[in-house]
């Protein structure tokens, strides 16, 4: 069944070999072109078992919920219009997906001859998307929170969405379920990890980490009826396709992948895609335990002109549905598989070691033996080998294979050794299961004795951003020298864009008056343990007001005393200590009776010119932080006297 995907400790990584030349006995798969509707290709996004696909197409007015059945073709959902998305499809034909209803997005189930059935958010979310559904009909999805992350959910018929348990972080989007109601989706963890996990009937939850350990990055909404969850997973710098059941993460795309996912997964093989290191293209991806991982171009007649790009679904039967070109043009296919003799590999029903742990980290070699019980449906004993240890980047000589099933490790802390075992039945289909045996690891973080800021006060306040340096100091009871860095920054105020990490302990922070920055760091130590600590930048605020070294009014004096009013204009001159030029006005004017002043601008006032009137005119100045200084100018009825001395004329004409 198809589920659809909107995202220093040492684990598993099972490299399968690339297969590069079509086996004589492989697979040779019948390939359909499966048209359009209305001239648009869709996008497929699964498949039931009976062949039946969803999708949707991308119209000039935006997408369409579409579902393909052997027969009738593509045809629209009734009831489900423009601003629709079919995500997945379970064996009755019933879909789910979102639509938009109104201003929102609601997740919807659609079941033939039953009404259209929309899942509300749970409470807090404003909206619904559903993306996965199993045969009884319950659809899983994911909805916005009031903090802007996303929760998943599970609805059954007729009930309110439910939301689903984390792993301890506060994202989680929940995309693939099975049969049985186990689920596949992603979370973070509550060290802020992304990575993929499965939610089983009783809620509890199973981590598949990924192949860089707990701090990397994996990503699932693949799962099928046996519980395997499957998407991408981040190693060595590199995400690969990767499936889950127990222990850690196997990858199943190529050795020549430089990107892969797995989109679909059934009966154990999975269905995707990867990008190649040899063309840059996007190939489509199918891994069995049988045959490892295998490019789908290689399963197809040479000369069908076809080239599958990507593969969307799987379902029990080995069909698989995916994008691509036909001779040069976008198209989706359908491959189906001839019927075989005996393609099952055999089924490890159990693989255990002893010892499973060694202790104590004492450097000598361990002797392991190894129990693996199979099962097969045709072979009453197909035979298990003990075919490999990983010692994730140990020595060679840490470890060694000893008989069919024992090995011998060496008591490295910290280490953690994989044994795979290889299991065939008399037709040569074969299955490969590990079981890890560990040395505990270093558990305990660094110690950080001091963190500081170079400048820890930024002075002044001008809203320029200023660069820090921050130094940390920790040891370890291990590592000679912990790994340290800056992780985030946190403000008093402001927002993101008034702060950034700009290199492993250089930052630079906007000089706003009044806020605290806090830098936070990290030491970690190669075992992958951890320490946080931070330092605060204080930026003072500015307190100080503008000074006005100079207010003045022309005229100054007004003559004759007529009465009329009179047009003034003040002039100003102020500093500050941070702003290089405060702002100034006029905000009022007293003296006279009323209505004998009047301010008719920034700095410009009107007064009447009666007999002794004396009129004040008020500047207000103020600097960003908003501190302010007034001053007053006088505007006097009167001669101006300084006028008289200089003409020397004591008399008047007026």
């Amino acid at each position: 069944m198809k589920r659809y995907a909107v995202a220093a400790v040492v684990i598993l990584l099972v490299v399968v070999p690339w297969r590069s030349t079509l086996r004589a006995d492989a697979v040779s798969y019948t390939v359909e072109d499966l048209g359009t509707i209305d001239g648009l290709v869709p996008a497929v996004t699964g498949i039931n078992a009976s062949g039946q696909i969803s999708g949707y197409v991308n119209g000039p007015t935006g997408p369409r919920a579409v579902r393909y059945t052997d027969g009738f073709g593509w045809e629209y959902l009734p009831g489900l219009g423009v601003g629709s998305i079919a995500y997945a499809i379970n064996g009755h034909g019933d879909l789910t997906g979102s639509h938009s209803v109104g201003s929102g997005t609601r997740a919807f189930r659609f079941r033939d001859g039953l009404p259209l059935e929309d899942i509300e958010p749970p409470a807090g979310s404003t909206a619904t998307i559903g993306a996965g559904i199993n045969e009884a009909g319950v659809v899983v999805g994911y909805s916005d929170t009031p903090d802007g992350g996303l929760r998943g959910w599970r609805a059954s018929p007729g009930l309110p969405a439910q939301t689903l348990p984390t792993l301890g972080g506060t994202f989680a989007m929940t995309c693939g379920i099975n049969t049985s109601g186990q689920i596949a989706g992603t979370s973070t963890t509550a060290t802020g990890a992304q990575h993929a996990y499965r939610i089983n009937v009783d809620d509890t939850t199973d981590d598949a980490t990924s192949f860089d350990g707990p701090s990397g990055i994996s990503n699932a909404c693949a799962i099928d009826d046996a519980g395997n969850i499957g998407g991408y997973s981040l190693g060595s710098g590199v995400f690969h396709a990767f499936r889950f059941l127990t222990g850690p993460p196997v990858n199943v795309d190529s050795a020549h992948s430089v990107f892969g996912n797995v989109e679909a997964i059934a009966n154990g093989a999975s269905a995707g895609w990867f990008i190649s290191d040899v063309d840059f293209a996007s190939h489509a991806l199918l891994h069995t335990d049988a045959d490892g991982a295998v490019d789908l171009n290689e399963r197809i007649p040479a000369d069908s002109g076809w080239f599958l790009s990507e593969a969307k679904g799987i379902n029990a039967a080995g069909q698989i549905v995916g994008d691509g070109t036909l001779n040069g043009e976008a198209r989706v296919f359908r491959l189906t598989p001839p019927k075989a003799a005996d393609t099952t590999p055999p089924v490890i029903t159990s693989l255990t070691a002893s010892p499973s742990s060694i202790v104590p980290p004492n450097k000598v070699m361990v002797p392991v033996t190894l129990s693996a019980t199979a099962t097969d449906d045709k072979d009453p004993s197909p035979v298990c080998t003990l075919t490999s240890i990983d010692s994730h980047g140990g020595s060679p000589s840490d470890a060694g294979i000893t008989g069919p099933l024992s090995g011998s490790v060496r008591a490295v802390g910290g280490a953690t050794y994989t044994f795979v075992v290889t299991c065939k039945d008399a037709a040569g289909n074969s299955v490969d299961g590990s079981v890890n045996v560990v040395v505990p690891p270093d558990t305990t973080p660094p110690v950080i004795s001091s963190v500081s800021a170079t400048p820890s006060t930024i002075w002044p306040p001008n809203d320029s951003l200023v660069p820090v340096k921050v130094a940390v100091v920790a040891t370890d009871d291990v590592d000679a020298v912990p790994v340290c860095g800056l992780t985030s920054i946190t403000s008093s105020a402001g927002s993101a864009s008034d702060f950034t990490i700009t290199g492993p302990f250089e930052a630079v922070l906007r000089a706003t008056g009044g806020r605290t920055y806090t830098l936070h760091v990290r030491c970690l130590d190669a075992a992958g343990n951890h320490s946080d600590g931070s330092v605060d930048v204080v930026v003072p605020p500015d307190t100080t007001a503008p000074v006005i070294t100079s207010v003045a009014a022309s005229p100054a004096f007004v003559w004759p005393p007529n009465g009329k009013m009179v047009n003034v204009v003040v002039t100003v001159s102020a500093t500050d200590n941070v702003d290089a030029a405060p702002q100034c006005a006029l905000t009022s004017v007293t003296g006279g009776a009323a209505g004998d002043a009047l301010v008719t601008g920034a700095f410009s006032a009107s007064v009447r010119a009666k007999d002794s009137n004396v009129y004040s005119l008020t500047v207000t100045c103020a600097d960003r932080a908003g501190n302010r200084s007034t001053a007053a100018a006088t505007v006097t009825v009167g001669k101006d006297p300084g006028a008289k001395a200089a003409t020397g004329n004591n008399s008047s004409r007026f």
